[in-house]
């Protein structure tokens, strides 16, 4: 059986997930849990861009790809 992350939450801090009305109050249960305040951090690796994508984009034209395609110049 494959675990949500909401389960394995749920399953380690043995709370019901429906308990929490919002982000915050989920921020506020793991400080106090935890002992300290949660930080959020950028990460980068190289292989993956900001937007998502794995492969980096380049600008392409449509206009000219689709008239080379059809052979209209």
């Amino acid at each position: 059986m494959i675990e949500t992350k909401t389960v394995y939450f749920e399953k380690k801090y043995e709370v019901d997930i429906s308990q929490f009305k919002s982000t915050e109050d989920v921020d506020k249960f793991l400080s106090l849990k935890i002992g300290k305040s949660l930080e959020a951090k950028g990460v980068t690796n190289g292989l993956i861009d900001r937007s998502g994508n794995i492969f980096p984009t380049r600008g392409t034209n449509i206009d000219e790809n689709l008239n080379r395609t059809l052979k209209i110049y």
